[in-house]
């Protein structure tokens, strides 16, 4: 049975509003979320040894950032994910491995969040439609079955990470199929909020 995925559009321009729904039918749906992501965790980077790995020192000491977690590092102009969290001995929280953007100058400013990992199985090749968003600061990754990053974007507060066949000119989800999402926080005020959804066409 088709199923079918929608997304209406205004767009209020100078002189101009337009407004559209778009419609893509399907046979499958991609396992809905809707997960609340833990607050980010204020600090500085206090160490740089590299471009990917150094030390944070946090704010308070009950930051919750535990030795082996992955967290995401956000700083104004910037993201570092994916970093693999070493031994933790109070504020200090030492790191390896990040990806993305190279850290910022010693002593910038940052926030942490610890990434929550979604286990969602889909195959990106096939998708008619696609979108998740975080109503706060946010990033995402998605990984294959191989741990290999097929996509990663940051996630600016309410506006969607969106795919629309025929509409998106690229399909960032191409490629070995989606076998795990994970997310990160970049707000140290509160939790966020993570949707995340889609239609695929498995005959396609």
């Amino acid at each position: 049975m088709a199923i079918t995925g929608k997304c209406n559009q205004t767009l209020s321009l100078p002189g101009v509003s337009i407004s559209t729904t778009i419609d893509r039918s399907a046979s499958g749906g991609v396992p809905p979320q809707d997960v609340a992501v833990p607050a980010a965790k204020a600090g500085t980077l206090s160490t740089r040894t590299g471009d990917t790995d150094g030390e944070l020192t946090m704010t308070d000491t009950d930051h919750g950032i535990e030795t082996s977690d992955k967290i995401t590092i956000f700083w104004d102009g910037g993201i570092a994910y994916q970093a693999t969290v070493g031994t933790v001995a109070g504020k200090v929280v030492p790191f390896t491995g990040a990806k993305g953007d190279n850290l910022p100058a010693k002593d910038t400013a940052i926030t942490a969040g610890v990434i929550v990992v979604l286990d969602v199985d889909f195959d990106g090749d096939k998708l008619k439609m696609f979108a998740a968003m975080s109503n706060r600061r946010g990033h995402v990754v998605f990984e294959d079955s191989g741990d290999v990053v097929l996509s990663a974007a940051e996630l600016v507060a309410n506006e969607p990470y969106l795919y629309i066949d025929g509409v998106t000119a690229t399909n960032p989800l191409a490629g070995d199929p989606v076998d795990e999402v994970h997310v990160a926080n970049g707000d140290a005020t509160a939790a966020a909020s993570f949707k995340m959804g889609g239609v695929y066409d498995s005959e396609s």
